[in-house]
């Protein structure tokens, strides 16, 4: 691993920055997700009903069941969603931006941010549209239309993947990743902390979805799967596994690497430095 791919000893951006591409796709990428979400509904009847042993055995074990009792797991699937989605930006940028007066990290962490969730809801929405799946709730639903507030509704055809548990992984993708090579809180164990804190809340999400008897449990599989998937690795991909630091003018930071060196007399190492033009 390159050294500055390293978790850096102060809050301070040596990546490359967010690139005009990513201006653009990101944007590109929201307006696509919006046209899905708006205009390319769920289909009437599902096209997936995707019963099978693991799933029913999950639901068995889950499934609240009383109509009040998953109504409560919806509403807590629904606080921990939104209060996980939003961590990143409510909790982690103003820290950066007033605690460590880092304004241009803050920056490159908020379009990270929104990039991945951009990516992440694009792939919600048009798995919701193809894949088609008919929630759990569904043959409950046709023998009593009360079951559910969904029953009757085309959301109750849009069961895969799980939208809850993709949003606050996501979330937590981009926290894991940030704290991972940014000392955000000052401490290895505070940072590590929120990574497990969010991971945690990813899974609670999951099995309150499941005792709602909104999704399958393969639903939160590729829905924690995918929005891990991008809130981590769209930024480790397109910035932070980049040992390629540069300094305020943009040049290659000073640094030392070892290499291989071979020849008729000699083998071993050798070491090459790098310096500022």
């Amino acid at each position: 691993m390159h050294g500055e791919a390293h978790r850096r000893a102060r809050v301070e951006w040596v990546w490359p920055r967010f690139r005009l591409w990513e201006y653009g796709g990101t944007a590109a990428t929201y307006a696509a997700s919006w046209y899905v979400r708006n205009h390319e509904l769920p289909p009437d009847h599902p096209t997936w009903l995707g019963a099978n042993p693991f799933d029913d055995t999950i639901r068995d074990w889950l499934r609240a069941r009383t109509r009040a009792g998953r109504a409560t797991a919806v509403t807590v699937s629904d606080r921990l969603s939104l209060a996980g989605t939003a961590y990143p930006f409510a909790i982690d940028l103003p820290v950066v931006l007033f605690a460590h007066r880092e304004p241009r990290v803050m920056w490159e962490l908020l379009m990270m941010d929104l990039e991945a969730n951009a990516v992440a809801g694009l792939l919600n929405n048009t798995l919701f549209h193809f894949a088609g799946r008919a929630r759990p709730s569904s043959p409950a639903c046709a023998a009593d239309p009360s079951y559910d507030d969904l029953c009757g509704n085309t959301a109750n055809n849009a069961s895969f993947p799980s939208g809850h548990v993709m949003t606050i992984a996501t979330a937590a993708g981009l926290v894991c990743v940030h704290h991972r090579y940014l000392p955000i809180y000052g401490a290895d164990a505070a940072d590590g902390a929120a990574c497990l804190l969010l991971s945690a809340a990813t899974l609670a999400t999951g099995v309150a979805r499941i005792e709602a008897d909104r999704h399958f449990a393969t639903d939160v599989l590729a829905g924690g799967s995918i929005g891990f998937l991008s809130g981590y690795g769209l930024p480790w991909l397109l910035h932070y596994r980049s040992g390629a630091a540069r300094d305020d003018r943009g040049r290659p930071r000073a640094g030392v690497t070892l290499l291989p060196l071979a020849g008729p007399d000699a083998l071993g190492l050798s070491v090459a430095g790098l310096s500022p033009l």
